[in-house]
């Protein structure tokens, strides 16, 4: 059976209950576990922000079915456990704190994502569960939370990609209209700052409300300030409702709209057709976030345990192009494989090897999935591990960005990568 874990417990009733160490004898042994292990997706599940939830669940079920399928982490089988945070705060704490408490071996995380992460990452890390997280959030670009890892940018290197993405497509006079949310104004700083230093003009900077009834005052300052495009951040319902607005009052006619990876989503997509059309989804907006190459091996391995796993298979075309799924799926890979490096599925005593399953070493075998680093790992060989995100080059905060990459929708709700945008350009533009 697995056990509950409790983190407020006493070295006494640790070894009483024989969780994690051998008290007696004056020496320690590695920390073992018994039974099934727990992944935790910590997302919304309820409420507006529901659809992360679902985005969030499919990565780890390709991930956990493909660890299985390779005969589990020492012989352990893992599931997805949904903590629903339901995008707020104030219910993300109990909600949190209470699954950490009365889950079976809850000893890796994903999600986190940036509405609630302020609140989730500090108890997640308190209780020493290794996590990768999806949040955007710019107070993380520098953290001390040693179980914490990112493989994703943070939101302000988000908005300097989009202002690198505009002004390569002649967007020289943009209109910035953000949803007033943790996630959408993340990106603002990043996106002011360089979009001068590019040689553009911000045109308007405009924060709206989300899910109101109209958006036509907003919409008319907008058209009133004659923007090449539209940087855009706002949930479907809102997104749909103002361009709808800005059609009627702009004589039908819309601006190219700029807009993160986030809004690659079947939800997204029907939102916006539905109001403005097909042709205006596929040929004008364009999403931009995290690059990865989807000719490699690690991308296909995911894809095709995307497509054979019924309860991800819908979402599979969507979830090729957007990257803080893709990065939750490298996560559970690395954390899994660290955890045969360190003989113990504990999160405490497998966090530190979490890096030398990406660090480049000599004579390292390069293994894009779970399997064959199991394999490589078994036959007394280092390895490194490549994912779909690429190779993750961890700073001493544990955050990993990356390069960036630009996508349009096609007519049937999947994307194709249209550009690619330099990390390294981004970075020179935050400086």
């Amino acid at each position: 059976m697995g056990t509950l874990r409790s983190r407020l417990v006493s070295p006494l009733a640790l070894c009483a209950t024989l969780l994690l160490v051998a008290c007696g004898g004056g020496g320690t042994t590695t920390p073992t576990q018994t039974g099934p292990l727990s992944l935790g997706v910590i997302a919304p599940f309820t409420g507006p922000a529901a659809e992360f939830g679902k985005l969030l669940s499919a990565p780890c079920l390709a991930g956990t079915d493909l660890i299985n399928a390779a005969g589990g982490i020492m012989g352990h089988q893992i599931s997805c456990v949904s903590v629903d945070d339901t995008g707020d705060a104030a219910d993300a704490v109990p909600n949190v704190t209470r699954a950490i408490a009365t889950t079976s071996n809850f000893d890796m995380a994903i999600g986190l994502e940036s509405n609630t992460a302020a609140t989730t990452v500090p108890i997640v890390n308190g209780a020493k569960i290794p996590f990768f997280t999806t949040n955007g959030l710019t107070s993380f670009t520098k953290n001390n939370f040693p179980y914490y890892y990112r493989m994703t940018p943070g939101d302000d290197a988000n908005g300097a990609a989009f202002a690198v993405w505009a002004v390569q497509q002649g967007y020289k006079s943009v209109a910035i209209v953000f949803q007033n949310n943790i996630g959408s104004e993340g990106n603002l700083p990043g996106l002011t700052s360089a979009m001068p230093k590019l040689g553009g003009n911000i045109a308007i900077n405009l924060t709206i409300p989300a899910d109101s009834a109209s958006y036509s005052v907003e919409a008319a300052r907008v058209i009133a300030a004659k923007p090449d495009a539209l940087i855009w951040s706002a949930d479907p319902q809102t997104t749909a409702t103002f361009l709808a607005n800005y059609k009627l009052l702009n004589g039908g006619v819309l601006p190219p709209m700029v807009t993160a990876t986030d809004s690659l989503t079947p939800d997204f997509f029907n939102a916006v057709k539905k109001v403005v059309g097909l042709d205006y989804v596929t040929q004008k907006i364009f999403l931009v976030g995290s690059y990865f190459d989807q000719t490699t091996p690690a991308f296909n391995t995911y894809k095709a345990a995307l497509l054979a796993n019924p309860n991800t298979k819908g979402i599979a075309p969507v979830l090729s192009t957007v990257g803080p799924p893709a990065g939750a799926y490298d996560g559970i890979n690395i954390m899994a494989l660290a955890m045969i490096m360190a003989k113990s599925t504990v999160g405490s005593a497998y966090n530190s090897d979490i890096l030398q399953v990406v660090t480049p070493k000599a004579g390292a075998v390069l293994v894009g999935s779970y399997a064959d680093g199991k394999a490589a790992l078994a036959a007394g060989k280092p390895i490194q591990y490549i994912g779909v995100l690429g190779t993750p080059a961890f700073d001493q905060y544990h955050n990993s960005a990356g390069e960036f990459d630009a996508n349009k929708f096609n007519a049937d709700g999947s994307a194709s990568t249209v550009g690619t945008i330099s990390g390294s350009r981004v970075l020179q533009l935050l400086g």
